[in-house]
């Protein structure tokens, strides 16, 4: 009996113990599906693209879904992945079936973020906005939100389980990121995570392992605030890289004293980005702005605990400053800088070029084109052992490195047979170097070139590598341009953004 009382008491002793977080579960589990179905909104997004491979041609018009939160009466947020080459989009709101015509008001693909702007004249009445919170409570149980093409509000569970510094789905960018774990249902569509009542962010990717990403509360509400201000800028974006640094023997050559275990080696420097114009290789970077790196470049955050580094950057606006604590030539410096970004088309090799179509001039059936990741990816998912090495060598090594003497990279893709070009029709993938002895800084040089040495029966094209030269009889370009547009239905044979 005494053992049955004693186990009793252990027993309550346990559940009072337990109440506080018994109570903090049941205080998140609060069902926002009534409330939401005045914040959250589901579009119709069509979309069409270019094909890469020929980008003369459009692709077929497609549609697809996504959702969209209210952050005014008339502004609802989405992600950027779900309105890339959109051709129109349309929202749909609970309990009104008809569907509200909407624009892109701001779309900031480095961030994944994109404010869109719904027709109030259209809209039977005024969406109630939502305010994002920042807290953040590793564990907690969360409840994703989404409305569906029927007028149906849906919901479903996870946990927060982690934040973490990772690559955008529409980007080179590192950006902060929160995991939920153990999801009910896929999402990634810009459904709406909340911690009981409080939005904490909307998803951007899933995957099988039944993981969710969001773009948290911290990046929507600095992304907003930049918004409201009418000129919106970005946010950062590095402009270096580093690796870990663990070996001894590398702190040793570094002239790094025993006791220094910090730190992480600046490896290459681009000519893009914040810290370009101040680092240099070979430098060790202690710290940023008072937060000390370890040696695999993770600092210790206050809420979200180890990340890395990116963050110290990727979260500040443009123009705040920015104090790297290094260690170069055997001693401890700072230097200090302006926090930069760049656009993807600033890029030698742009990392994608949503929303346009690609750069291209067709001249005697020779495909010149804009080198860019999106062509490159058009070999498949192992790509990168697909493709010219020497054209992977641009993306990989130089991607981040225009300058004024090569702003973009011209290549030849392909030869369209035709009488004019026998015996050039294998050439493919490989490097314009000059058009008629100019060199070629960029791909709108060529039309430049194509009007020099007017007194010559020829147009010539050398290329990289020592490739065959192309010599192209101009008194024929004329008709055979006309046949080539005609039987290969071309209705454009330049498009050049100069």
């Amino acid at each position: 009996m005494k053992k049955q009382m004693v186990l009793m008491f252990i027993s309550l002793g346990v559940f009072i113990a337990l109440c506080p977080q018994l109570n903090a579960a049941e205080n998140s589990r609060v069902d926002m599906t009534e409330a939401m179905k005045q914040s959250i909104v589901y579009l119709k997004t069509f979309f069409y693209g270019y094909e890469q491979i020929q980008p003369w041609k459009h692709k077929d018009l497609s549609e697809n879904w996504a959702c969209a939160c209210a952050i005014g009466k008339y502004e609802v947020l989405t992600t950027a992945w779900n309105v890339k080459n959109a051709a129109s989009i349309k929202a749909l709101r609970h309990g009104q079936n008809e569907f509200i015509s909407a624009r892109i008001k701001i779309v900031d693909y480095e961030s994944n973020l994109c404010l869109i702007e719904l027709d109030p004249n259209a809209m039977s009445k005024p969406l109630k906005p939502l305010l994002f919170n920042e807290d953040y409570r590793k564990g907690a149980e969360v409840n994703f939100y989404w409305l569906s093409s029927g007028n149906h509000l849906y919901s479903g569970r996870g946990y927060l389980d982690r934040a973490r510094v990772e690559q955008t789905n529409t980007s080179y960018g590192k950006r902060l990121h929160y995991v939920v774990a153990n999801t009910s249902s896929h999402t990634g569509m810009g459904q709406v995570y909340c911690v009981g009542s409080e939005p904490i962010g909307i998803a951007s990717w899933s995957n099988k392992n039944k993981e969710a990403g969001l773009i948290p509360a911290e990046i929507i509400n600095k992304f907003l605030a930049e918004v409201a201000d009418d000129n919106y800028k970005g946010f950062g974006a590095v402009g270096f890289e580093t690796s870990k640094l663990l070996d001894p023997a590398m702190r040793s050559f570094l002239k790094m004293p025993a006791s220094l275990k910090t730190g992480v080696l600046v490896t290459d420097i681009y000519s893009l980005g914040t810290g370009s114009d101040v680092l240099k290789k070979a430098d060790v970077i202690l710290g940023i702005d008072g937060n000390t790196l370890n040696s695999y470049g993770r600092f210790m955050h206050p809420k979200y605990e180890r990340l890395y580094f990116n963050h110290l950057i990727t979260s500040k606006g443009i123009g705040e400053k920015v104090l790297f604590e290094l260690w170069r030539d055997g001693k401890k410096i700072q230097v200090q800088t302006e926090v930069k970004n760049f656009k993807a088309s600033e890029m030698l090799v742009p990392y994608h070029e949503f929303d346009q179509q690609p750069e291209y001039i067709i001249t005697g059936g020779f495909v010149l084109q804009k080198l860019t990741r999106e062509y490159l990816s058009q070999w498949g998912d192992d790509w990168t052992g697909k493709v010219s090495p020497h054209l992977y060598h641009y993306y990989r090594d130089l991607a981040f490195k225009p300058t004024p003497e090569r702003r973009d990279i011209a290549i030849l893709s392909y030869v369209l047979p035709a009488n004019i070009n026998l015996g050039y029709q294998d050439l493919r993938q490989i490097v314009v170097k000059k058009y008629n002895g100019m060199t070629i800084r960029s791909i709108a040089d060529i039309l430049t070139a194509q009007k020099l040495n007017p007194d010559s029966k020829y147009d010539v094209i050398e290329f990289e590598l020592d490739k065959p030269m192309v010599v192209i009889d101009r008194e024929q370009l004329p008709k055979a341009n006309m046949l080539i547009s005609n039987n290969y239905g071309i209705r454009k044979l330049v498009n050049v953004n100069r």
